[in-house]
C-alpha cells in the first residue's frame, strides 16, 4: 500500500448536508457594520447551519481516523501533534440542480453523509452524490446504538485493509453525551487506548452540571496521559501505576490547553446592534469548536463564559491612547498607563476564571485560545508580565462565527518549510517616506542573514499598487512566508483596519488571490480588537495563509525591525537544529519572552539611546553588556511570569557596574519602558507550521521533494 493510498483509508471524511436557499460560488466577506442584519447574533453566525448543530455533537464521538480504532504505539500516540475530525460542512440547493451537481464533485472519498431531514430524501434520489462507508444517515437518526454499529464498521473496514494485521480495540462502545457530560469527549481517544472508556463512561452518569464533568475530565485526562508516559517508558508495573495514578494528583505539565472565551464588545453592541447576550445555539457552537480542538491535540479545555465588557473598553482606550499618540508629535505613549492597563484587563479576566482555572493556565504548554478577545495582553494574579511572555498562545478570533467553524472543522494539512525555505518582501513604502530608511535596513539584514544560509532564499519587490501586489502573489506563489512592508491604516469610522497600498486601502478581501501559508505584517495596528473592527489580518487567513502575525496598535519601525530581525534569526537557527523548538507558535513565543531586553534598553526614546548605546559598546573587559547578559548573566535567572523585572534587575547591576547606573534608574523611573512585542499576535494554526521536523524530513529525502 503507497502513501496515498495510506492516506485515503486513515483518513475519516465526515460530509454533513445542510439545506441552502441559494448557493453563493463567490462569497464575499462582510466589510462593514451596515453590511447585515447583526439583530439576532452575537458572533455572526448563518441560521442555514442550525439544523446541523447536532450531528457535529455526533461526529465527535466518532473515531477521528482509522488509528482511533487500532491499537497504536503508545510513543506514536504520545508524538501527535494535531489529529482532528475532519468534518465538512456542505450545501445543499433544491431549486438550483444543475449548479448542485457540480458542486456534488466536491464529496470526496466520504467515511459518512449526515444530511439535514428536511432534503434527505432529494439527497437520496441524486445519483451525483457518492457512496459512502457509512452511508447516509439523516439527523434524526442519529443515536448510540448507530453510534456502537459505525464504530464496529470502521473497526473492520481498518484491520480488514491493513497489511500488518492491525489489532482493533476492545470495549470500545461509546453513548451520546448530553450537555451535562460532553467533558468526556476530550478522553475519547486516549479512553480507547487504554482500556478505560467503560469507566469513564460510567462516571459520567453521576455528573449532575458542567463543572463536575469538567473537574473529572481534567482529572481522569492527566491519569491517561501518565499511563500513557509509563507505558512508553516500558514500565513494567505500569498496571499498578494505573491504579496509582487514578488515586492521586498529577502534574499538568506538557498537556496543552484549549480555551474558548466568547464575548462581544459594547461598541459593536451599539453601532452594529449585534446581541448583547450568546444566544443558546452560538453557545453550542462555540463549544464545538474547543472540544474538536482539544480532542485533535489531546489537550484539555476550558470554557469561558463570557468576556466582560470592560475588558473590550479597557483594551479599546489602551489602543485608542497608542494611535493618538502615534499620529501627534505632542502626545507620547504613558508607558506607566500601559502597564496599568495590562493589570487591569487581567485583574477583570481573573474575576471570570476560578482557581482551579489558573492552576490549569499555569502548568500547561501551550493555550489555543477561540475568541475575540486577546488574553495574552493579560497580566494575571501573581505575574508582572503578561500572559503571553509565560506560554505560547494561539488565536483564533471567533467572529465570523461561521467562518471560525469552517476553519476549525475542516482537516488542513500541515505546513512544513522543507530543503528550500522561499521568503518575499513586499515594500509597499513609498521611497521618499521618511521611515523607507528603516524598512531598507531591515531588508537589508535580511538579506545579509539569508544570503549565508543556501537553504533559504529572499526576494524583495517593490509594491506600489494593488495590482502589483497580486500579480507578485501569482509569480510567488511557491513562496513560504510573505512579509509585507506597509503603513497601516484603521478607520474606526468605517470599522476597518488595512494595508496602504499605493494611493487605495486594501483588505485583502478579493476571491483571485492566495497567499503563502506564513504572512507577517510589518505595519500598524492592522489587527485591533476593542472595537471589533474588520482586519486586514483575519482576511489574509481567509485568502489561505495559515499562521498570520498582525499588530494591535501603531508600532515603532525600529523596533519593529529589531522584532522581526530577532524572528528570522530564531527560524535559521531551528533550521538549523540549534534549537529544540519546531513550530512558529514555539519560535514567536520564544521572541517574545526574550524582547524584555531590548524594550528596556529602548525606553531612552531618543533617535540614539544612551541605554542602547551603552550595552552595543564594548567595555573596559571588551565585550558588549548585551552580550554579557544574554550569554552569561540571565542564564537561568529570568522567570517566565517575571521576565520584565527580572530583566530590569540584572540590566541595573550591570548598568551600576558600568557607571551609568543613576541614568538607568531616572530613565526607567521618569518614562518607564514599553512592552511593544506584546501587541503583536499570531492569528490562524502557527503551531501547524513546522519550520524543522524530522518526520517530514524523512519523507521528503524518500521522496525527493
Amino acid at each position: 500500500m503507497n502513501y496515498e493510498e495510506q492516506v485515503k483509508l486513515f483518513i475519516f471524511n465526515y460530509y454533513i448536508i445542510f439545506k441552502t436557499e441559494r448557493l453563493e460560488p463567490n462569497y464575499n466577506p462582510i466589510l462593514g457594520i451596515k453590511d447585515i442584519d447583526y439583530s439576532r447574533t452575537t458572533h455572526i453566525w448563518d441560521d442555514e447551519l442550525n439544523n446541523i448543530i447536532p450531528a457535529l455533537w455526533y461526529v465527535l464521538h466518532l473515531p477521528r481516523m482509522g488509528f482511533d480504532v487500532t491499537e497504536m504505539d503508545i510513543d506514536l500516540i504520545l508524538g501527535g501533534h494535531d489529529e482532528p475530525h475532519n468534518i465538512i460542512p456542505f450545501p445543499y440547493c433544491v431549486s438550483d440542480r444543475k449548479i448542485q451537481q457540480i458542486i456534488n464533485k466536491g464529496l470526496v472519498n466520504p467515511t459518512l453523509i449526515i444530511c439535514e431531514d428536511e432534503v434527505y430524501e432529494e439527497v437520496m434520489k441524486d445519483s451525483t452524490i457518492p457512496k459512502s462507508l457509512l452511508g447516509i444517515v439523516k439527523t434524526s437518526e442519529l443515536s448510540s446504538d448507530l453510534l456502537h454499529e459505525q464504530w464496529d464498521k470502521l473497526q473492520t473496514h481498518i484491520i480488514q485493509n491493513t497489511t500488518n494485521d492491525g489489532t482493533g480495540l476492545k470495549d470500545i462502545e461509546c453513548n451520546l453525551t448530553n450537555s451535562n457530560t460532553r467533558g468526556i469527549l476530550t478522553l475519547l481517544p486516549l479512553a480507547n487506548q487504554f482500556g478505560l472508556l467503560k469507566k469513564i463512561m460510567k462516571d459520567a452518569e453521576k455528573f449532575k452540571n458542567v463543572d463536575s464533568c469538567n473537574q473529572f475530565n481534567i482529572s481522569m485526562h492527566h491519569r491517561i496521559i501518565e499511563l500513557a508516559n509509563a507505558v512508553s517508558k516500558r514500565d513494567r508495573e505500569f498496571g499498578k501505576k494505573l491504579d496509582k495514578l487514578l488515586k492521586e494528583n498529577i502534574n499538568f505539565r506538557g498537556v496543552p490547553l484549549v480555551i474558548t472565551m466568547p464575548g462581544i464588545m459594547q461598541y459593536q453592541i451599539k453601532n452594529a446592534g449585534r446581541l448583547k447576550e450568546l444566544p443558546e445555539n452560538e453557545r453550542e457552537v462555540v463549544n464545538i469548536l474547543g472540544y474538536h480542538r482539544a480532542m485533535a491535540k489531546n489537550a484539555l479545555y476550558l470554557n469561558i463564559d463570557f468576556v466582560p465588557q470592560e475588558a473590550f473598553a479597557e483594551l479599546a482606550k489602551l489602543e485608542e491612547h497608542c494611535k493618538k499618540a502615534a499620529e501627534s508629535y505632542k502626545t507620547k505613549i504613558d508607558n506607566k498607563y500601559i502597564w496599568r492597563a495590562l493589570q487591569k484587563i487581567g485583574k477583570i479576566l481573573n474575576s471570570k476564571l476560578e482557581q482551579f482555572d489558573l492552576n490549569i493556565i499555569e502548568y500547561v504548554s501551550q493555550i489555543t485560545v477561540f475568541s475575540d478577545f486577546p488574553i495574552g495582553l493579560a497580566i494575571l494574579p501573581g505575574c508582572s508580565a503578561p500572559l503571553c511572555c509565560i506560554k505560547p498562545i494561539i488565536y483564533r478570533p471567533l467572529t465570523p462565527l461561521t467562518k471560525a467553524f469552517q476553519y476549525e472543522t475542516v482537516k488542513d494539512n500541515q505546513v512544513y518549510f522543507g530543503k528550500k525555505c522561499k521568503v518575499i518582501v513586499a515594500e509597499c513604502v513609498e521611497k521618499t517616506d521618511y521611515i523607507r530608511r528603516y524598512c531598507d535596513g531591515l531588508t537589508n539584514v535580511l538579506r545579509e542573514m539569508i544570503q549565508h544560509n543556501q537553504d533559504m532564499q529572499l526576494v524583495v519587490e517593490e509594491i506600489s499598487s494593488i495590482n502589483e501586489f497580486k500579480s507578485m502573489l501569482k509569480k510567488h506563489a511557491d513562496a513560504d512566508i510573505l512579509l509585507v512592508s506597509a503603513h497601516g491604516r484603521y478607520n474606526i469610522e468605517c470599522n476597518k483596519a488595512g494595508l496602504v497600498i499605493g494611493n487605495d486601502m486594501w483588505m485583502v478581501d478579493d476571491n483571485d488571490i492566495s497567499v503563502p501559508p506564513v504572512v507577517l505584517l510589518s505595519a500598524c495596528h492592522v489587527s485591533p480588537r476593542g472595537r471589533g473592527v474588520v482586519s486586514v489580518g483575519d482576511l489574509f487567513i481567509r485568502a489561505g495563509a495559515k499562521a498570520v502575525l498582525g499588530t494591535f496598535i501603531p508600532v515603532d519601525v525600529r523596533r519593529n525591525s529589531t522584532l522581526i530581525v530577532r524572528l528570522f534569526t530564531s527560524i535559521i537557527e531551528v533550521r538549523k537544529g540549534w534549537s529544540n523548538m519546531r513550530t512558529l507558535d514555539e519560535i514567536w513565543s520564544y521572541v517574545v519572552c526574550t524582547n524584555a531586553i531590548h524594550e528596556i534598553l529602548a525606553s531612552d526614546s531618543s533617535n540614539l539611546s544612551k541605554l542602547e548605546v551603552w550595552a552595543n559598546t564594548k567595555n573596559e573587559s571588551g565585550l558588549f553588556p548585551i552580550a554579557e547578559f544574554k550569554n552569561k548573566y540571565s542564564v537561568g535567572k529570568l522567570r517566565s511570569r517575571q521576565v520584565y523585572e527580572d530583566t530590569e534587575k540584572i540590566i541595573r547591576e550591570l548598568a551600576y557596574r558600568d557607571g551609568i547606573g543613576e541614568y538607568f534608574d531616572s530613565v526607567i523611573k521618569s518614562k518607564g519602558y514599553f512592552p511593544e512585542s506584546i501587541f503583536y499576535q499570531f492569528i490562524g494554526q502557527p503551531e501547524n507550521v513546522f519550520v524543522r521536523n524530522w518526520i517530514f524530513e524523512k519523507y521528503a529525502n524518500e521522496r525527493n521533494l
